[in-house]
């Protein structure tokens, strides 16, 4: 008999319908050879502070900065109560109980395909202390054929060890990072300021951009353009590399005239057809920037839809740094090739290319594409983001080239020579799938024509920086060391810097991880560090006191310093350090920022009183974001509102909602937290018109107008 653990209860059930397995039971499923039990997620953290010293104690009475001679896991604590979670605790002994029967012979380690996943059911494994065999299962997507072919080439759990090291190694940095700076800034400040690895340097980074807008000097300065009718059209022309100070104006001026004595003449004109490539398959950052440009929707909301996606099956994994596929996928992608042909009358041909396929970009994880399990009856977000990715596929398999005519323009007036280029499309291509809007056209101009100018002197102004944006923000945090003005089309024209790319996030030379980014934005924004108005990020003023107090007391991890830790975490994975030189080269930086020369910054503190106390007083905790105009939700006493009521949004989420008060619940701070960040929600001791206790999932559905919800019975 074989005991799967999955990371969800939603991977356990797919494991389970593939291998035909269906005799449900007390917090497994068992048939056909198989046990299959699940966690939900972590079911272990590591042990807090007053944990390993056996008491509680004040902060300032515990000595910083605090190393554990030996780290050491617990089950998780209700966040309330801060005693073991009940739910946690009891599928714990669950899976405990099974590994133990006798007819178990090996446990198949079932963790989501990634870092986090592996560790997650080791450290579930390394609690039970079993000396069974381990072996795992590795799915890149969660259809039945997958899993079935899977199952058929599991692996020894044992070569994922560096996978397990690199995972420790990793929650290690966080929570020594994570404790002691919290502690430090904390007690300096006489204010809770939580402190973290990736937390700062995200900060920082708008916190930069912001000081950068407040201290922008508007510049003033001239250039000289033209606008001249030829025929029926209008011939722009502009000096733009000639700039002159307004204290200039009179030589500006001087110039334009003697250009107007000028004409203007067409020295050549030259065109070629090129082959337009498509932008590549996306990584989860690429994906999530691009629904919130186009889409408007934030990285907070698009991704549990991307996973949404995946548990069904309709998505390969997406938490991947790569925009590639791994060269031994060539076979799955033929036959997804073949199945999308028929199912959805496409024109798609498999094509054989680097800038596809290949494996020196790709740490465990190939691009987000879709599998051969084909919605249906996707709808609302849900089928714009599957839809989004599919494009992107058929985008890049498409059977038909796109052609654009790139033209160039040369006029010349006087000793000046003035470019103008253009582009137009000659066969759409790929564009049919992801169209592009091209707006640059040439004039009707024909080669050795001559015409009139008239160049005046226009004012123009430098612009102030722009505000952060989610994509920018993903951009600087997978490689904080590129100019993040790249964009993509930039990116694929130009290999030889992709290949850096790659290199830079293949050695660790990036902050946080595409799983874990997300997350920590959000963290940020409930300590009120920034805020986020649609797709945009602003410093708060307690963010701002966050980023002072460090300068003050030289804490300098920002990026330079974290990308550090995340190299000696990618050695690591790669076996050229040990968890132990982790810890090492940890405990040292904390205690040369902790044992300096005691540094006060009171004066700090107490010219910034008001702002901690306004932060306090007029805080509100963002429950979530809304799904139809993606503003804020704030709780009142009768409901989960949207913000965004005065620009005639009108969600709620209504505590004694009818649909719940009739089950025996109201909708609870909880449940409509998860509610709007998962879409569905787990809820317990439901009770029906009998009296009788039942268990369910409900789903959220909202049309634009009117909010239902869909039920699912679970034990």
């Amino acid at each position: 008999m074989k005991l799967i653990i999955a990371e969800k209860p939603s991977l356990a059930k797919n494991i389970a319908t593939a291998l035909k397995v269906s005799k449900v039971k007390n917090g497994y499923i068992e048939g056909n050879g198989y046990i299959i039990s699940w966690a939900f997620g972590h079911l272990f953290s590591l042990k807090n502070v007053d944990d390993y010293l056996g008491e509680k104690k004040k902060w300032n009475e515990v000595n910083l900065p605090f190393i554990p001679t030996e780290f050491e896991f617990m089950l998780k604590q209700d966040k309330k109560t801060k005693k073991t979670d009940s739910e946690v605790k009891k599928q714990f002994e669950t899976l405990k109980s099974l590994a133990n029967r006798k007819d178990v012979t090996e446990i198949v380690n079932c963790g989501d395909a990634d870092r986090e996943g592996q560790i997650i059911i080791d450290i579930i494994l390394k609690q039970i202390r079993t000396n069974k065999k381990v072996t795992r299962l590795w799915l890149p997507e969660q259809t039945e054929d997958t899993i079935i072919s899977s199952m058929q080439n599991i692996k020894d759990n044992k070569e994922y060890l560096n996978l397990y090291n690199e995972g420790i190694a990793r929650t290690y940095i966080d929570w020594l990072m994570g404790i002691n700076l919290t502690r430090y800034v904390s007690l300096k400040s006489n204010s809770i300021f939580p402190c973290g690895r990736v937390l700062i340097p995200i900060v920082k980074y708008i916190y930069d951009r912001d000081i950068a807008r407040d201290n922008f000097v508007e510049e003033k300065y001239l250039i000289l353009e033209s606008k001249s009718k030829v025929l029926d059209q209008t011939i722009n022309l502009s000096l733009k590399d000639i700039k002159y100070s307004l204290d200039n104006k009179e030589k500006a001026i001087e110039k334009a005239n003697l250009l107007n004595k000028e004409k203007a003449f067409v020295k050549c004109i030259t065109s070629k057809e090129v082959t337009k490539k498509p932008t590549k398959l996306f990584s989860l950052s690429k994906l999530q920037s691009k629904l919130s440009k186009e889409q408007n929707i934030s990285f907070s909301k698009s991704l549990p839809i991307i996973q949404k996606l995946y548990e069904g099956g309709f998505i390969t994994y997406p938490r991947t740094n790569t925009e590639y596929l791994a060269e031994n996928e060539k076979s799955k992608v033929q036959t997804l090739i073949s199945n999308l042909n028929k199912s959805l009358n496409l024109n798609l041909a498999f094509k054989d290319s680097k800038s596809i396929f290949d494996n020196s970009k790709i740490e465990s994880h190939s691009a987000i594409i879709p599998t051969t399990k084909i919605p249906k009856d996707l709808k609302g977000l849900d089928k714009i983001v599957y839809d989004i990715i599919l494009n992107r596929f058929i985008s890049n398999f498409y059977d038909e080239e796109c052609i654009a005519k790139k033209s160039e323009m040369r006029i010349s007036v006087g000793e000046e020579l003035i470019y103008l280029t253009g582009e137009s499309i000659i066969n759409e291509g790929y564009l049919k799938m992801e169209p592009e809007r091209i707006n640059n056209k040439l004039p009707n101009l024909t080669k050795y024509q001559e015409f009139d100018v008239k160049f005046i002197v226009s004012e123009k102004k430098t612009t102030i920086p722009k505000k952060v944006t989610e994509s920018e923000l993903a951009n600087f945090l997978k490689n904080p060391f590129k100019n993040t003005k790249l964009d993509e089309e930039i990116e694929a024209m130009n290999e030889e810097n992709d290949t850096d790319d790659y290199k830079s996030i293949l050695n660790g030379i990036e902050i946080g991880t595409e799983a874990t980014r997300t997350g920590i934005i959000q963290n940020a924004k409930l300590y009120k560090y920034i805020t986020q108005d649609k797709q945009y990020f602003s410093i708060e003023p307690k963010g701002i006191l966050l980023i002072e107090l460090l300068d003050k007391l030289k804490i300098e991890l920002y990026k330079e310093k974290t990308v550090v830790f995340s190299m000696i975490q990618k050695q690591v994975y790669k076996g050229t350090k040990k968890i132990d030189d982790v810890i090492a080269a940890v405990s040292d930086e904390l205690n040369t920022i902790i044992n300096r020369e005691n540094i006060e910054v009171n004066s700090l503190i107490e010219n910034s009183s008001e702002i901690i106390n306004n932060v306090k007083s007029k805080s509100k905790e963002i429950i979530g974001y809304c799904p139809r105009c993606n503003y804020p939700i704030y709780e009142n006493s009768k409901a989960f509102n949207c913000s965004n009521y005065k620009g005639g949004c009108k969600f709620a989420l209504w505590k004694e909602d009818k649909f719940f008060t009739s089950r025996g619940k109201k909708i609870t701070k909880a449940i409509a937290t998860t509610l709007l960040n998962n879409n569905s929600v787990a809820v317990y001791k439901l009770k029906s018109k009998s009296g009788k206790e039942y268990n369910a999932l409900f789903t959220l559905i909202d049309d634009g107008e009117n909010i239902k919800f869909e039920t699912k019975f679970i034990n």
